[in-house]
């Protein structure tokens, strides 16, 4: 049997940065969602989308809350160690974004 990998959160765009990439200029958003928790914080997950989308979530406005369905994917590359400075493979985490939609504060 295969897995799964769906994720939907709600929250608040932070952190946003569009920017063009690679030879076709393609759109490119990363930012975070600030998901409000139970005790009055937030919790803050890092996503990214292409294309359409990216290009759709950076006209959203800060205080909107958004609902999004997308994926979880990690990264790597190859960098130093802050430490020590020897070659030490960085992870990083992301929510790709493959859809959203506006909801209403009293929704969120």
């Amino acid at each position: 049997m295969l897995g799964e990998n769906f994720v939907t959160l709600v929250g608040r765009i932070t952190r946003p940065n569009f920017k063009r990439v690679g030879q076709n200029n393609t759109p490119l958003f990363k930012g975070s969602v600030a998901i409000p928790t139970s005790t009055g914080g937030n919790q803050y997950i890092k996503i990214a989308a292409w294309g359409t989308i990216a290009e759709a979530l950076i006209d959203t406005d800060s205080k909107s809350m958004i609902k999004i369905h997308g994926h979880i994917e990690e990264s790597s590359y190859e960098g130093k160690c802050r430490y020590c400075q020897k070659p030490e493979r960085k992870y990083w985490t992301e929510v790709i974004v493959d859809n959203f939609m506006l909801v209403s504060d009293e929704e969120g």
